[in-house]
């Protein structure tokens, strides 16, 4: 495989390693924050669609999960409701950061 991009060295004649052993690539999860990229990438792949949904309304979320099963039919993948698609977010809340960032980073 040969690959140039814009962070970090090109690659040439590349083989990644190990390869699956039954032949089969691994499940991949596209995450997802704001951007519709993803919700348009994944589905190219036939890979699965996640999102964080920690801030946005949840209207947002719906349109990035549409356009990402759209996209997966698009694509010959399966129905819209074949696409595996996650969604979560973690905060940590406390009275103050000093105690949030004294608590959780252990």
């Amino acid at each position: 495989m040969n690959w140039a991009g814009r962070f970090r060295a090109a690659l040439a004649d590349f083989t990644s390693v190990p390869r699956p052993l039954d032949g089969v690539p691994p499940f991949v999860w596209h995450g997802s924050v704001r951007t519709s990229e993803i919700a348009e990438q994944a589905p190219r792949y036939g890979d699965g669609f996640f999102v964080n949904n920690m801030f946005a309304p949840m209207e947002h979320y719906a349109r990035s999960v549409a356009l990402y099963r759209r996209r997966f039919t698009h694509h010959g993948d399966g129905a819209p409701e074949d696409g595996a698609v996650g969604a979560g977010s973690g905060i940590w809340v406390h009275a103050n950061s000093q105690e949030a960032v004294r608590e959780y980073r252990p």
